[in-house]
């Protein structure tokens, strides 16, 4: 059996770990499936990251399993498996989205992170236990910074303990929580709506929402604008404000 499921349907792209017995460890096999899928989604919508059961969405990495007999410059280079997944997430021209339905710790957490969207059950919960182990959450921490405020990154990574759906919502590590029962439906809808948007658009507009966090307000600026010109030169543009006058659903090209 694979340690991650890769699934197509209505143009949502699926990467489901399949590792309930490890708790839903990431792999390097599971790691280098997401990275595959993630550089060449070829004509998905939307990626969707699941994983299965109903109680850990996942305990983070399984650096064991990845690399049983290697030295340690492999078990380095494994390391750096989430890394280019997550860097892989934000290159994806279409939006990431996790579906969390229990506890996430660790490179979990990280991976949640690396999405554009994550949605979590009320009954899940967060943490970064790396510290109760003489260790500390290194990679995860230079996403968490990017979500949270320096205070409440600090105190989630010196404690150690489990933050709670609602509370993680709070601080900004989710878009949407949802009841446990409702998390499957909710997310369906999500990812069913994000795959009926203009891919053009899509695909502009998260490039370069990500690349102005990156700058400076005044850059930012001045690539939104040069941004929003280049999209009103675009076939779907055209489409869309013409279907707005016409009252009617808009067919979108991709181009």
């Amino acid at each position: 059996m694979s340690d991650l499921v890769v699934s197509r349907d209505g143009g949502v792209l699926r990467l489901h770990l399949d590792r309930e017995a490890k708790r839903n460890a990431l792999s390097g096999e599971a790691l280098r499936g997401m990275l595959d899928a993630l550089r060449a989604p070829g004509d998905a919508r939307v990626v969707l990251v699941t994983s299965a059961g109903d109680k850990v969405f996942s305990a983070g990495a399984d650096l064991v399993q990845m690399a049983p007999d290697a030295t340690g410059l492999e078990v380095h280079e494994g390391r750096g498996l989430l890394r280019e997944v997550i860097l892989a997430m934000r290159d994806c021209p279409v939006p990431v989205v996790a579906a969390v339905q229990g506890l996430c710790l660790a490179g979990g957490v990280g991976l949640v992170l690396g999405c554009d969207l994550a949605l979590a059950a009320d009954t899940a919960a967060f943490g970064l236990p790396e510290v109760d182990l003489g260790l500390w959450p290194f990679m995860v921490s230079a996403l968490l910074g990017r979500h949270v405020s320096p205070k409440r990154a600090m105190e989630m990574m010196l404690s150690g303990r489990r933050v709670p759906a609602a509370e993680a919502l709070e601080m900004g590590l989710l878009s949407r929580v949802v009841p446990a029962a409702e998390l499957t439906a909710e997310t369906q809808a999500l990812v069913s709506a994000l795959a009926a948007k203009p891919p053009v658009a899509v695909r502009l507009g998260k490039r370069a929402f990500l690349a102005a966090m990156d700058s400076t307000l005044e850059v930012g600026l001045d690539a939104m604008q040069a941004q929003l010109s280049l999209l009103n030169t675009t076939e779907d543009a055209a489409e869309g404000v013409g279907a707005f006058l016409d009252k009617r659903t808009p067919r979108w090209k991709g181009r």
